[in-house]
């Protein structure tokens, strides 16, 4: 089992997509995406290789998807390090990653 460790910036993507669909959809869509993300990091602890991986991004690169959002994450001697959550319309490169 893989331990997951949210970063900083990851977190502070996170705090802006919950307060945006807060405003925009309503505290429900908010709390929906919350768990759907909760979701996605309990799967990721017992499967953290399953998403697919991202070289262009960086050698031990992964993707998770809670559409319409890109969670990208690190995975790497039992750990996995969700780097940042994304939106998918977004042109995700190394350099904003990183």
């Amino acid at each position: 089992m893989a331990r997951v460790v949210v970063a900083n910036q990851a977190k502070r993507d996170l705090r802006s997509i919950f307060s945006d669909l807060n405003e925009r959809a309503g505290y429900r869509v908010a709390a929906r995406y919350a768990a759907d993300f909760k979701a996605t990091y309990r799967r990721l602890t017992d499967f953290p290789a399953s998403g697919p991986p991202r070289p262009a991004l960086g050698p031990k690169t992964r993707i998770a998807i809670v559409l319409p959002y890109i969670v990208i994450y690190d995975h790497e001697d039992g750990a996995v390090t969700v780097l940042r959550v994304l939106h998918d319309k977004r042109n995700i490169t190394r350099h904003l990653i990183r």
